[in-house]
């Protein structure tokens, strides 16, 4: 843990003659948290623990830049590192987004580790903060045990120019562990229009051999959304699979309405029972309200309340915090209220 950190330091101190010498490097990052009151629900036969934590929501660093080349051609790299002030021993190096690429007229093409287009179509559907955010728990998968949401490894990302306001992506990781019987390779493509009032999108993914030999997960997503003054309202929609063994389809609907330096925030999404087999009693609701006041343009505070609710044979919990908590169990119906701060830099 002490390594990760210096290395973090390292970086910094030699990354400060380029930020002198090159203008196109940047420092960035966010820091977010909130103090929780969680309850884990109760079960058929055990009642529900109540605790009070300190939770860090996504919280990052990173060093991005890019170098002209000449002809229209960049270079673009990026170094992004989860950080979790309230328990660092769960932090480690350049976890998140990090790459190096070319980017010109032809689009931006990238390899190292990124977001699948599958994880990245997204827009006015995940819009909540701390643990209220579904799209990981619900639309991607996790709850039902067919998580899409995926950060790749070994990945080559492309990125299309923006053509009448329609953007394609796609990505391709080999299996690098690939044996005689198994091929893990995962494929991922999204194409989106969005014109900064309307937007609708369309992702696919394939994670082959995911499930077993010859058996793939694999997922289909649509999501869109508009902007009405200062309303913004979205849509999504998931059809996810895992070959032979589960189908669920999910959908989620999200409002925000701005007054002032208040935002207002509700978010509603479910995931249906397995399609494969009959009375399977594993869907999954989730909800949650939330209100955001704005210090500044990158400082804001907010409070919520945030609720899964599981059917009979369900254990769904939530996703985007630090700490798992007590365990969930079959049946429970979790919920959290808190209160947090968000800082980007």
């Amino acid at each position: 843990m002490k390594k990760q950190l210096l290395a973090i330091a390292v970086l910094g101190a030699l990354a400060a003659p380029a930020f002198a010498a090159d203008s196109n490097v940047t420092l960035y990052g966010r820091l977010e948290m909130g103090y929780e009151f969680f309850d884990n629900g109760d079960t058929a036969a055990l009642k529900g623990v109540t605790t009070q934590r300190v939770e860090g929501y996504a919280s990052r660093i990173g060093f991005k830049g890019e170098e002209d080349l000449g002809g229209g051609l960049k270079a673009v790299f990026q170094i992004e590192t989860k950080v979790n002030p309230d328990n660092a021993a769960q932090t480690s190096f350049a976890d998140r987004n990090s790459y190096v690429g070319l980017k010109g007229d032809f689009g931006t093409l990238l390899i190292g580790r990124h977001d699948t287009p599958f994880k990245q179509l997204n827009k006015n559907v995940e819009i909540m903060w701390g643990n209220a955010e579904q799209t990981e728990v619900v639309t991607n998968g996790k709850a039902s045990g067919v998580s899409l949401h995926t950060r790749q490894d070994n990945i080559l990302h492309y990125t299309s120019p923006k053509f009448s306001d329609i953007t394609l992506r796609a990505s391709f990781a080999p299996d690098e562990a690939k044996t005689g019987s198994t091929n893990k390779r995962r494929f991922s493509v999204s194409g989106e229009f969005d014109n900064g009032t309307f937007n609708v999108g369309l992702g696919y993914e394939n994670q082959a051999d995911q499930v077993a030999a010859g058996k793939d997960r694999q997922g289909l997503k649509l999501v869109g959304g508009f902007k009405l003054g200062d309303t913004t309202f979205g849509a999504a929609y998931s059809q996810l699979e895992n070959e032979t063994v589960k189908e669920v389809d999910t959908f989620a609907l999200a409002v925000s309405h701005k007054i002032g330096a208040v935002t207002l925030k509700g978010a509603w999404a479910t995931a249906s029972e397995n399609d494969i087999g009959s009375n399977t009693q594993d869907g999954v609701d989730m909800y949650g309200l939330e209100v955001d006041y704005s210090l500044s343009k990158r400082t804001a505070v907010y409070g919520l309340f945030t609720q899964i609710k599981n059917e009979t044979k369900a254990s769904a919990g939530f996703a985007n915090g630090t700490s798992g908590g007590a365990p969930i169990g079959a049946g429970a119906d979790p919920r959290i209220f808190s209160v947090g701060i968000r800082h980007n830099f």
